[in-house]
This record gives structure tokens, C-alpha cells and sequence, in this order.
């Protein structure tokens, strides 16, 4: 599809930055014209550095992950079978949702994807914790006041908010969300049509947003 064709953009938007430099140290990257091998990349940057150098001139050394991955690989850890597999991945998971915000570079307000998929990680389960607390409705108006009545017993973690710390952390990783999603967007996808499908997920999240800002309204405020 992009033969002849810079895909840089496009490439980038499913790729991390180091991917080349890890699983293809030696591919030549630059135009496609006479045949003549790439120039090398300038150390400082400038036009002959490679479009999808990020690295800034560091190499970094892979051995150690490489090791570890094998380590992985060949064994089962300290849990084996099928029952470790899903341990692992639930810790794995719990992982990346309690990383959702304070370790991630999005702090300093860049276009990575990593803080945007972890707290959508956290809020996706978030909504399925939300989901099934709900469902004390159906137990009688005393077990769902009972309920609600539970996160007001706990504002106490909010640093003087009147919220506890559990609502804290979803706003700031609501905020990081939509704060990230939009730079995406701006900088990937601004120029495309509506009909090419670039921008369906900033469509669809401005949607989202917009329901949850209606709901906080009605049920919390």
C-alpha cells in the first residue's frame, strides 16, 4: 500500500519508537530513489538523520531483556500450569493499572501511547467494578444506599476533598486519558478526513466524555 510511499506516520502510530533498532539494528532507512544505500545518520540530527530515529544517538543494550524473556520462556515461574498463566496475567494487569499515572512520561504532556493505554486499562476496569456495584439496586433501596454510603465513609483518603482517594485517581487518570488522546489526535490524525476513519476514536471518546461529565452531574454532584 505505501510502496514508493513515505509511511512514517503511519508506521509510528502502531509501533513503539525503539521497534527498529531492536528487532532491526541494520535496516537502512531512508528515501526510496536511485538505489544508492542511505547516508548515514547525522549525530546530531539534521536531514540525513533517519525519520524514525527517536533514540537521539542511544543504543541501548537489549541483553538483559532478551535474557529475562527467555527466562520466562523456557520456564513457569514459581506458579506452573495453566493456574500460574492466569495469576501472571492478572498480575501483569494489576500492574500496568497501578502505573497508570505517576510513572509514566505523559507528565510531561508528549503523544506516547503508553499512558493512554494504561489508564484506559484502569478505567475499563474501573466501569466493570462501577457496573457490578450497581447492581445492589436490585437488592432494595437500603443495600444501595448501604453502598453509596461506602465511598462516603472513605472520604477521608481524599486529602481534605470532598471525594476519597479512589475518585481522585480515576479523575487524574480520566484527565491524562482525554489530555493524551487529544495530543494523539492532533498530531497523527488532525489532517485526515472524517470518512478515511482516522478520527473515530477521538469521535467516539468526545461522545464517551460527554456522557460521563452528564452522569457525574446527575448521580454525583
Amino acid at each position: 500500500t505505501f510502496a514508493g510511499r513515505d509511511a512514517t506516520e503511519e508506521f509510528n502510530m502502531i509501533h513503539p519508537p525503539d521497534v527498529i533498532g531492536k528487532y532491526a539494528p541494520d535496516a537502512i532507512i531512508g528515501k526510496v530513489g536511485n538505489g544508492a544505500p542511505a547516508p548515514a545518520a547525522a549525530v546530531g540530527g539534521g536531514v540525513a538523520a533517519p525519520l524514525l530515529d527517536k533514540s537521539h544517538g542511544k543504543q541501548r543494550n537489549w541483553e538483559k531483556s532478551e535474557k529475562n524473556r527467555k527466562a520466562r520462556m523456557d520456564g513457569e515461574g514459581k506458579i506452573g500450569g495453566w493456574i500460574g498463566a492466569l495469576a501472571y496475567m492478572v498480575l501483569g494487569f494489576m500492574k500496568e493499572i497501578l502505573f497508570t499515572i505517576v510513572p509514566q512520561k505523559n507528565i510531561v504532556l508528549t503523544n506516547d501511547r503508553i499512558g493512554l493505554t494504561r489508564s484506559a486499562m484502569f478505567m475499563f476496569i474501573f466501569m466493570i467494578i462501577h457496573a457490578v456495584g450497581n447492581l445492589h439496586v436490585f437488592l432494595g433501596p437500603d443495600d444501595f444506599n448501604g453502598y453509596g454510603y461506602f465511598y462516603v465513609r472513605l472520604y477521608w483518603t481524599g486529602f481534605g476533598f470532598h471525594a476519597n482517594i479512589v475518585e481522585e485517581y480515576i479523575l487524574l487518570a480520566a484527565v491524562l486519558h482525554v489530555v493524551v488522546a487529544l495530543k494523539r489526535t492532533w498530531d497523527i490524525s488532525i489532517n485526515y478526513t472524517v470518512a478515511s476513519g482516522k478520527l473515530n476514536l477521538a469521535i467516539s471518546g468526545i461522545t464517551l466524555l460527554t456522557f460521563m461529565v452528564i452522569h457525574l452531574f446527575q448521580f454525583r454532584f
